[in-house]
């Protein structure tokens, strides 16, 4: 039997003399113009009929073909799927039976549908193959004879919306296309495949011909939609509705928060707008509570870090420092320390901008910058709270480092954050800062400097042998490599062809004995402390990442990218 599987459609109807070499060149000439699947321009042709194509799709698949003309569908299985989310991946559900949902569509290649939909429905999904008129017959007849896709969303959305300049869409008008139906389904259909893929932020970016819309994975942007620019400003506008933002207002910077329900569990999106010389730039971030219930091991803490770690935050004060850049994970390493002492016999108050996640047990505050209220003076009435234990967000001004120095002197254990490149760099920040060096060495308990690694897809990871250049980029050309083993990632489905998927921290832990300390008092350089430190067992940066990477974690090109200032 010829096996399809690995073959392409062209290849497969040439095979079965339903096409001519001609036709298929032809073919291949519309797809590189039109982007649209070769089956269905074969169809659209006339070369071949709808049920043979399902047929051979079928095949490829490897799932059955079924009839939906003579199929009864009972009214509990449809009402699994909300009709929204079945016009969106253009299906049909036809049976519900152990937790397994089985449906019909035309596109039994795209395995995507399947794991979109046992995202959100929460249940196994199982696909069968079925002619596309058909299915746009029954999606009539059960759901109501909208139009659905994408393409389409966009389609009757752009014929709702006067393609007017901004300033001339008046205020009601902008409420009504806000509160439109497919713009209601679009924006669903965005988050719920920012959340199904992990990403950290989503991006609305207006320019002068077009509208992208990014999401940023694993540290990366990467497109996803391009709607029509006349798209823009509905979901704008709709986006700052369900942040009960003012609609009516475009050229001032807004602030605000989403709760949505997915899957059962909330999520938390906080909205930032920003006026741009195209219509506003609005950036969602995607808050996962999930990620600050993590273990220190799970962030990525080697075992003698964890050790050191769970000292640190059983002394009763003192101040421990998460310094790295934005974004590299400093908050949630923070979250998961306060998750571990917070205990019924610890008050805990933490002062953040803004508070990023609610934590059951702790008195959380968030700066208000336009009534004065920000993180020193926070911090001076904290203290009047007889706290045990204090997070800062961020060290920002000489101001709030000297509160927290002073909270840490007067008996509290003090969690904060500073930007440097590495924990040594945070000993000259807080100097030039105007902290004294005697204050420092007499309040600092530790230093921890992070970054997040991309880590290899655990399904198309790969062992290689790494060439001269990049064994020398990480510093390994005078190490025993014999027992070394190296790992690329191939790219696949499951991480969308990146070869990553998620990232893990690396760190390096600077803990001040009286040798570092000593140095301090004597307002030694960076490299005098570095050189001390790891001669006191430090373990840098680049050297917690090439643990990593021997353990087939992450690539040499990820190590370099992430600890480039090491070069």
């Amino acid at each position: 039997m010829t096996n399809f599987r690995f073959k392409n459609i062209g290849a497969i109807l040439m095979d079965k003399e339903l096409l001519t070499s001609q036709q298929l060149q032809e073919g291949l000439e519309n797809q590189k113009i039109s982007g649209l699947p070769l089956g269905k321009i074969f169809v659209d042709s006339g070369y071949i009929t709808e049920q043979q194509l399902l047929e051979i799709l079928g095949m490829q698949a490897k799932v059955e073909v079924v009839d939906l003309e003579t199929l009864y569908i009972p009214k509990n299985v449809l009402e699994r799927v909300p009709a929204s989310i079945a016009r969106m991946y253009n299906i049909i559900p036809i049976n519900f039976e152990d937790n397994t949902l089985t449906i019909a569509t035309s596109e039994p290649l795209n395995f995507s549908i399947s794991d979109d939909l046992r995202f959100m429905l929460n249940c196994n999904v199982k696909a069968k193959a079925a002619i596309q008129t058909s299915i746009s017959k029954l999606m009539k007849k059960c759901y109501g004879a909208e139009l659905d896709t994408i393409e389409e969303i966009f389609s009757e959305i752009s014929q709702k919306i006067p393609d007017l300049p901004d300033d001339e869409q008046k205020i009601e008008n902008i409420e009504q296309m806000a509160s439109e139906l497919p713009i209601v389904k679009l924006l669903n259909f965005i988050i719920i495949q920012a959340i199904k893929k992990k990403a950290s932020d989503i991006h609305f970016e207006p320019f002068s011909d077009e509208f992208k819309i990014r999401y940023r994975i694993d540290g990366l942007l990467y497109d996803t939609l391009s709607p029509p620019k006349v798209l823009h400003l509905a979901v704008a506008s709709r986006i700052k509705v369900m942040a009960n933002l003012n609609i009516a207002e475009s050229r001032l910077p807004q602030d605000g928060r989403i709760l949505v329900r997915i899957s059962g569990h909330m999520v938390d999106l906080r909205v930032s707008t920003l006026p741009t010389i195209f219509g506003e730039s609005i950036v969602i971030r995607i808050l996962d509570k999930q990620a600050i219930q993590l273990s220190l091991a799970q962030i990525g803490l080697q075992n003698d870090l964890q050790v050191k770690i769970k000292e640190l935050i059983q002394q009763p004060y003192g101040i421990i420092l998460s310094t790295g850049p934005t974004g590299c994970g400093k908050t949630t390493t923070q979250y998961c320390c306060l998750n571990r002492i917070n205990k019924v016999e610890h008050k805990i108050i933490t002062v953040e901008d803004p508070v990023e996640f609610d934590l059951e047990g702790l008195i959380q505050v968030s700066v208000r910058p336009k009534i004065n209220l920000n993180f020193s003076t926070i911090l001076r009435y904290i203290l009047r709270q007889d706290p045990d234990i204090i997070m800062v967000g961020e060290v920002r001004d000489a101001e709030t480092v000297q509160m927290a120095v002073h909270a840490s002197l007067t008996g509290h254990l003090v969690f904060t954050t500073i930007h440097t490149n590495d924990a040594c760099s945070a000993v000259t920040r807080l100097v030039d800062m105007g902290v004294e060096p005697f204050l420092i060495a007499s309040s600092v308990t530790a230093v921890l400097a992070q970054r997040l690694v991309r880590l290899l897809c655990p399904e198309c990871r790969e062992k290689y042998v790494p060439c001269h250049r990049e064994l020398e980029s990480v510093g390994l050309m005078d190490k025993d490599l014999s027992k070394a083993e190296f790992y690329r990632g191939k790219g696949c489905k499951l991480c969308d062809y990146s070869g990553y998927k998620g990232r893990i921290g690396i760190f390096e832990l600077l803990v001040f004995n009286e040798d570092i300390r000593s140095l301090i008092l004597d307002k030694a350089s960076v490299a005098d402390l570095r050189q001390q430190a790891v001669k006191d067992g430090m373990r840098t940066l680049r050297e917690d990442g090439i643990l990593k990477l021997f353990a087939g974690k992450t690539t040499v090109e990820e190590l370099v990218n992430v600890t480039a200032h090491y070069l």
